[in-house]
C-alpha cells in the first residue's frame, strides 16, 4: 500500500476547469475572474500524469451559460462527461436533453452565489429543488456540492440517503488540516473547533454516508484543505479513513488550473484577473498513491468514475 504507483490506463480526471477568456465571456455578478487556462494546456497536464478520460466541471465564473462547456466537450479527445450549472427557473426539457446527449451526467450547485456555503437549511433546500429537475431529466445524473462545514454532515447524510441520484462532495469535503492555520490569525477556540475534524461527529457522519453508498467524495484540490505542499501528508489520515469507509465511492480530480481559496477573495475586486496557484501535480499524485492499495487505486482512477458517469451504458 505504501509504494508509489503508476496511474492506470483509462484514468479519469473528474474535476477541472477550462477558461479560454478570449472566446467566452464571464457572467456578471461572479465571485472571481480567472486567468486564461486553455484546453491544450490542460491536455499537456493530462499527458504528463497519464489521464485518458475527463469529466469537465463547468466553472462558476460562467454562471449557468454552458456554451463554453459544450465547445470543450466537442474538442476533447477520449471519453468525456461533464458537470453543468443550471438556471433552475429557466431550464427546459429540450436543454436537459441536449446536455445529456452531449455527455452531462452531473449538476453542480452554486452554494457561493446563493449564500449557502455555511447555511445548512439553504443547502438542503437547494439540493431538494435540484432533485425535482433531475427526476424530470433524460437519464441518470448526480448532484455535486462543495461545502466546508463538518457539522452539517449528520443532516447531509440523511438527505443523501433519500436522494434518487448520487450526491458528490468536492475537495475531500474541505476538511481542514493543521498546516492551513499556521500562517493565519485564528483564535484558540476556533482552532480547536477546526481541528476536531476527523474526530468530530460530522466527520463520522460523512464516513457513514460513504458507507451508505449514495455519496461520492472527490480527492481533489488538497490545497484547499492544507498548506503542506507538495505531498499534503497532513491529509493522509482523513483520506485513508474515507477510502476504508468505501473505496467504491472515491474519485480523483485535478482541480486544474488551481484557482485560489475562497477566503482569500474577501475584499477584492471580483472582476480583477486572479492568478492561479502553482501546484506540483506529479508529486501530489505520487503521495496519494501511497495511501491506498493497488485495487483501491484502480477503483479511484478508472472503475468508480465509469460507474458514476454512466460509461458502462455505452
Amino acid at each position: 500500500m505504501d509504494s508509489v504507483k503508476r496511474v492506470p490506463r483509462g484514468a479519469w480526471d473528474t474535476h477541472y476547469h477550462v477558461f479560454e477568456n478570449e472566446t467566452y465571456t464571464f457572467a456578471p455578478g461572479r465571485h472571481f475572474t480567472p486567468g486564461t487556462a486553455t484546453l491544450s494546456q490542460l491536455q499537456e497536464l493530462h499527458s504528463s500524469i497519464g489521464v485518458d478520460n475527463v469529466c469537465i466541471t463547468h466553472g462558476f465564473a460562467y454562471g449557468a451559460d454552458c456554451s463554453s462547456w459544450l465547445d470543450y466537450m466537442r474538442r476533447y479527445k477520449g471519453k468525456v462527461r461533464g458537470v453543468c450549472v443550471l438556471d433552475i427557473d429557466g431550464i427546459t426539457d429540450d436543454t436537459l436533453d441536449l446536455y445529456h446527449h452531449a455527455g452531462i451526467r452531473s449538476v453542480r450547485l452554486n452554494f457561493i452565489s446563493s449564500g449557502a456555503m455555511h447555511d445548512l437549511n439553504k443547502q438542503m433546500a437547494l439540493i431538494r429543488r435540484e432533485i425535482e429537475v433531475g427526476r424530470s431529466g433524460p437519464g441518470v445524473w448526480n448532484i455535486q456540492i462543495q461545502q466546508p462545514e463538518m457539522a452539517h454532515w449528520p443532516a447531509l447524510r440523511s438527505i443523501a440517503a433519500e436522494l434518487s441520484m448520487p450526491l458528490v462532495i468536492d475537495h475531500f469535503a474541505l476538511i481542514q488540516g493543521l498546516s492551513i492555520f499556521k500562517s493565519t490569525s485564528i483564535s484558540a477556540d476556533q482552532l480547536a473547533r477546526e481541528l476536531a475534524g476527523i474526530n468530530s461527529v460530522g466527520f463520522a457522519a460523512l464516513l457513514d454516508a460513504l458507507r451508505d453508498g449514495n455519496l461520492y467524495v472527490k480527492f481533489s484540490a488538497p490545497y484547499r484543505c492544507l498548506n503542506d505542499q507538495p505531498g499534503y501528508v497532513d491529509l493522509e489520515t482523513a483520506a485513508r479513513a474515507m477510502i476504508a469507509a468505501n473505496p467504491d465511492r472515491v474519485l480523483w480530480g485535478s482541480d486544474w488550473p488551481h484557482t485560489q481559496r475562497h477566503h482569500l477573495r474577501k475584499g477584492k475586486d471580483p472582476t480583477a484577473i486572479e492568478p492561479f496557484q502553482q501546484i506540483d501535480n506529479g508529486a501530489w499524485v505520487e503521495s496519494l498513491s501511497c495511501w491506498m492499495s493497488q485495487e483501491q487505486w484502480l477503483k479511484m482512477w478508472v472503475l468508480n468514475p465509469r460507474r458514476l458517469y454512466d460509461i458502462y451504458a455505452e
